[in-house]
């Protein structure tokens, strides 16, 4: 704890200089986007704007070229070949200067759907539409192949770790599907047990189809997921709700950066999941000793009241920054049987008590995942 800590010395300052740009009179700065002012974030930005948090992005890439991501793009990780064959390669730092190596740091998105997901959460201010935590740091990781998929659960589960091993704060998972993993299931436990915030969305449906249950890994009880919500405060009519999510945040209608240049209009509960990741990296900026646990709580007990189908409501980041203590207090503490079995296992009996304990049945690794 004390090492992220030291991270945050210059949050408060550098926020409340980002507090100065962004009131400045017109013209000296982007306006501020709906979808961050109805997640709460400006009023947060006086106290913390994601200075010293690393929110790391598992997706499809990020642009770091992109205007709005000047300077926020860390080098990353690609877990996609960018030759498919009958044996796929592991992209990592080491490869050979050409455009494979700058696919194996994940600061290139064929997609474009990581580099959305990336602006919501830390846009800067000069580059035309800023984020809800301005002053984090993305670390990209790319998991989803070119046609916006992933395949191999325990890839992504692999994903997890590697950005947990390697600074992240905050885990955006803008993806997930209808069947449980036990490798990725495990992933988050271990994210858990390293006290990283992780965030995923509910998943999309058909309008007008049949209601589905809240995707993978999203309904992990570890797990912040988020629908969303259009400019009305309303569900939007494809997001996946009910049972299992936890907060809601605007994800229709959204303007984000676009990977090809410019921006583009994006909805879906991927964008949600980002919103929030936004808020948490706001809260962690503005508390570096709260743990993951009182993170998550803060942002649950101060979300502003929705319908039945929002969980506790819609994201406020402005009110849990500024929320006591008191709603982070902790838990009752795991059985200490439990927590050296945990660490023995590498945390997956956490992730599969987690599991269990929602109360999902299906335990199997299958094909049909998707971005948000």
């Amino acid at each position: 704890m004390g090492n992220r800590a030291a991270r945050y010395v210059m949050a408060c300052v550098c926020s409340t200089l980002l507090a100065l740009l962004l009131s400045a009179p017109a013209g000296a700065a982007s306006p501020v986007p709906w979808h961050v002012a109805a997640a709460g974030a400006p009023p947060a930005w006086a106290t913390a704007a994601g200075a010293g948090v690393v929110v790391a992005v598992i997706d499809s890439g990020v642009d770091a070229d992109h205007p709005d991501l000047a300077g926020a793009v860390l080098p990353g990780r690609s877990y996609v070949d960018a030759d498919p064959g009958a044996e796929p390669r592991l992209l990592a730092f080491g490869s050979d200067e050409d455009p494979v190596y700058e696919r194996a740091f994940g600061q290139a998105d064929p997609v474009g759907h990581g580099t959305a997901v990336a602006s919501l959460i830390a846009g800067r201010p000069g580059g035309g539409v800023p984020g809800v935590a301005p002053e984090a740091e993305i670390l990209p990781v790319r998991v989803l192949d070119d046609e916006n998929r992933y395949h191999d659960s325990a890839m992504v589960g692999a994903a997890v770790r590697w950005a947990v091993d390697n600074g992240a704060d905050v885990i955006n998972l803008s993806l997930g599907g209808h069947y449980d993993s036990t490798p990725f299931a495990e992933a988050i436990a271990y994210a858990e047990h390293h006290d990283v915030v992780v965030v995923a969305c509910t998943g999309n449906q058909e309008r007008g189809g049949a209601e589905e249950e809240v995707w993978f890994p999203a309904r992990i009880g570890t797990v912040l997921a988020v629908t969303g919500t259009d400019r009305d405060g309303e569900r939007w009519d494809t997001a996946v709700a009910g049972e299992g999510t936890d907060l809601a945040a605007p994800g229709a209608e959204l303007t984000a950066a676009d990977a090809r240049g410019g921006h583009k209009t994006v909805t879906g509960t991927s964008f949600a999941s980002a919103i929030v990741s936004g808020a948490a990296a706001l809260v962690r900026s503005a508390h570096p000793e709260w743990s993951a646990a009182q993170v998550r709580r803060a942002l649950v007990a101060t979300a502003a009241p929705g319908g039945a189908d929002l969980g506790a409501g819609v994201v406020d980041a402005g009110a849990a920054v500024a929320a006591d203590v008191s709603v982070t207090e902790a838990p009752e503490p795991v059985p200490a049987v439990w927590s050296a079995a945990a660490t023995a296992a590498g945390g997956g009996l956490l992730g599969l008590g987690a599991l269990l304990l929602r109360g999902r049945r299906r335990f199997a690794d299958r094909p049909r995942t998707m971005a948000g």
